[in-house]
C-alpha cells in the first residue's frame, strides 16, 4: 500500500500497490519480488512472451510457482474474446474437478504486455478476486496503475473500475527494445496530459467538479520531461524510455488516488476512443491508441487556442495560457519527429469530435462549448486546421 496525505479535499491518497520499478536489468527481481505467492499464471502474447514472458515462463517453472501461462495471439483487444479466453485458462482446462469445491485459481496473475494485456488482466483479476501484477514490455500506454480498464463490449468502450496491479516491472532495457511506433505511442500518449489537466482545471472552474492540485502538478512534471527528453527516442534512449514509464507510472497512480482518470485524460481521449470504435465497427485493427491520442491532443489544443483568441473571460484566457507553451513545444516535436497521424480526413475528424460529446459524461472543453453552442464551429475550423498541418 502506497500513499500520501495531501491538502485536496479527500485529505489523503492511497492505493493498493506494493511497489513499481523502473530501471536496467529490472527483470532479474522477478523472483524476490513474487517471492510472496506459490502459483502464479501467466498472460502475454506471441511478441511479449518472446520479449519477457519466456524469461518469466523459466523463471518461475525453475522455482516450482508456474501455475500455467496463456499466450494470446498478435494483437489482441480488450475485447470478450481475449478476457474470456483467460478467465477459461486461468486454471488447468483438463483438470479433474471436485464437485464439492471450486475452481482451484492461482495466487497471482502475472500479465506480460502492455495495454490489453494489462487491462484484460485486471478485470479478470478483479473478477476472481485474485492479485495481479505486471511486466511491462513497451512504454505504449498510460493505464499500468490505473484502478480501471477500458473494455469493448455492447458495441461501445467504457472503462470499468477494477483494481491496481500489485507491482509494476519496467525494465528499460526490455523496454526499449518495443516497435519505434509503440514508443511514439508512449510518449504521444503523454502529450495528453497537458490538454487532460487543462480540461480537469476546466471543470473544476466552471462545472464545480473536484480538482487535486498535487497530482495534476505531479502529472504535468513528468510529463515535461517526456517531452524534454523525447527527442532522443529514436535512439532508444534508456533515460527517455525511463521518463515514459515514470510518467505512466506517475499518471496511474494518480488515476488510482482519485479513483477516476482524470488525472490521465480529458477530451483528447474521448475522440481517440471514438476514431477507435469507429475503425472496430468497420472490421479495421484499430491504430495504436498513444498515437491517436496525440493527434486528438494537437485537435483540442487547437480548440482552446481558438477559444483564447475569442473568449472575454479573463480568468479562461489566464488558464489557457498557462498551457500555451506546451502546446507549441508538442506542434515543434511532431513535426520535427514526424509522429505518424492516423486520421486525415477533416470531416471524419470533426465528425468524431461531436460523436465524442456524448461518449462520456465528463465535464471538459466539449460540454463549455456545446452549452454555448460553439462546439460545432470549433469542431470544422480545428479539424481543417490540423489536417492542413499534417
Amino acid at each position: 500500500m502506497i500513499g500520501f496525505e495531501c491538502s485536496c479535499k479527500k485529505g489523503c491518497h492511497k492505493a493498493p500497490v506494493d511497489n513499481y520499478i523502473i530501471e536496467s536489468g529490472t527483470i532479474k527481481k522477478l523472483s524476490s519480488i513474487v517471492k510472496n505467492y506459490s502459483s502464479v499464471f501467466i498472460v502475454c502474447d506471441k511478441n511479449t512472451y518472446n520479449a519477457a514472458g519466456k524469461y518469466a515462463e523459466e523463471t518461475l517453472k525453475n522455482e516450482g510457482k508456474l501455475s500455467g501461462i496463456l499466450i494470446l495471439s498478435e494483437k489482441p483487444l480488450p475485447n470478450y474474446e481475449t478476457i474470456g479466453n483467460i478467465l477459461v485458462h486461468v486454471t488447468d482446462t483438463s483438470a479433474d474437478s471436485d464437485i464439492f469445491n471450486y475452481s482451484p485459481l492461482p495466487d497471482l496473475i502475472l500479465a506480460v504486455g502492455s495495454g490489453t494485456i494489462n487491462d484484460s488482466c485486471r478485470l479478470v483479476s478483479y473478477r476472481l478476486g485474485i492479485p495481479y501484477g505486471i511486466v511491462g514490455t513497451a512504454p505504449s500506454m498510460d493505464g499500468y496503475l490505473s484502478a480501471g480498464s477500458p473494455i469493448l463490449f455492447d458495441n461501445t468502450k467504457k472503462t470499468i473500475k477494477c483494481t491496481t496491479p500489485r507491482f509494476f516491472i519496467a525494465d528499460t532495457d526490455i523496454m526499449k527494445n518495443a516497435p519505434l511506433d509503440m514508443l511514439f505511442a508512449g510518449i504521444g500518449d503523454m502529450f495528453g496530459k497537458y490538454t487532460g489537466i487543462l480540461d480537469w482545471e476546466l471543470a473544476r472552474d466552471y462545472h464545480g467538479d473536484y480538482f487535486c492540485q498535487k497530482i495534476a502538478d505531479d502529472v504535468i512534471r513528468v510529463t515535461n520531461a517526456c517531452l524534454e527528453n523525447g527527442y532522443k527516442i529514436k535512439e532508444r534512449c534508456a533515460e527517455t524510455i525511463g521518463n515514459i514509464a515514470e510518467g505512466f507510472a506517475v499518471t496511474g497512480l494518480g488515476m488510482a488516488y482519485t479513483g477516476n482518470s482524470r488525472p490521465a485524460s480529458g477530451a483528447e481521449h474521448i475522440v481517440a476512443h471514438a476514431w477507435e470504435l469507429e475503425d472496430i465497427n468497420e472490421g479495421k485493427t484499430p491504430n495504436l491508441h498513444g498515437l491517436e491520442v496525440c493527434e486528438a491532443t494537437r485537435l483540442i489544443a487547437d480548440m482552446y487556442l481558438m477559444l483564447h483568441d475569442q473568449t472575454d473571460d479573463k480568468h479562461l484566457k489566464t488558464l489557457i495560457e498557462k498551457y500555451q507553451p506546451y502546446f507549441e513545444k508538442i506542434e515543434q516535436f511532431c513535426s520535427e519527429m514526424e509522429i505518424f497521424s492516423p486520421v486525415k480526413d477533416p470531416e471524419r475528424i470533426k465528425n468524431s469530435i461531436m460523436k465524442a460529446l456524448g461518449m462520456r459524461d465528463r465535464y471538459t472543453i466539449l460540454f463549455y462549448l456545446n452549452d454555448r453552442d460553439l462546439l460545432e464551429k470549433y469542431a470544422e475550423k480545428a479539424a481543417y486546421n490540423l489536417v492542413k498541418r499534417l
